[in-house]
């Protein structure tokens, strides 16, 4: 069973800690359902494992940053930015990890190209981007075949914050779906769930 968990607006901190309970119950086998934590964060830095000093240059002081066990470098989560932490069984749906990936890829690609943006994967860098710059972003950890943080689609982030780091660690500008077209991020989200909750039970 997928339960879906709308947190709305929450601390990183908070999702993050009720993440790693769903995460660990299940990797012990004490639970069985699967979940899709979902909303918004406010404003927040985290780094990955392949974070490198050079990648942060002067973050606000007001703004906490977490080091965390998933891939990929620094990123910026914030008011406008909806966050998808999927706590799977890959077994449950015959997926492997590079599947799981181009899976919250496409979900979030199909969604942009609903809103008006010609979203894309770019060979041999994850996430998905515009000609414009990056809109979407993930980043996992996947032990005994149960799955760890997610996803992120920029809808109408403050992108100043960008700018104290370098997002992912491939000097790539970012966008919003608000650039493409109008969009309200509660609209955006449930496209999204639409498109993730196909993908993982089509196969």
């Amino acid at each position: 069973m997928l339960n879906i968990i709308d947190f709305g607006k929450e601390n990183y901190i908070t999702v993050l800690k009720k993440q790693e309970e769903l995460f660990n119950k299940k990797r012990e086998g004490i639970l069985e359902e699967d979940f899709i934590l979902i909303g918004e964060h406010y404003p927040v830095y985290t780094c990955g494992k392949r974070t490198k000093k050079e990648h942060i240059y002067n973050i606000p002081e007001n703004v906490p940053i977490f080091e965390i066990e998933r891939g990929g470098s620094v990123t910026f989560h914030g008011e406008g930015q909806l966050v998808a932490y999927p706590i799977l069984n890959l077994k449950n749906y015959r997926l492997s990890v590079k599947d799981y990936v181009n899976t919250l890829e496409e979900a979030i690609i199909r969604t942009c190209l609903d809103f008006g943006a010609k979203a894309f994967r770019k060979k041999g860098f994850p996430g998905v981007f515009t000609k414009e710059g990056k809109i979407g972003f993930v980043g996992v950890k996947i032990s005994n075949y149960i799955t760890f943080h997610g996803a992120s689609l920029n809808v109408s982030v403050d992108k100043k914050y960008f700018e104290y780091i370098n997002p992912c660690g491939i000097g790539t500008p970012v966008v919003n779906l608000s650039d493409y077209a109008k969009t309200d991020i509660n609209d955006v989200k449930k496209t999204f769930m639409t498109y993730l909750k196909v993908l993982l039970t089509s196969r």
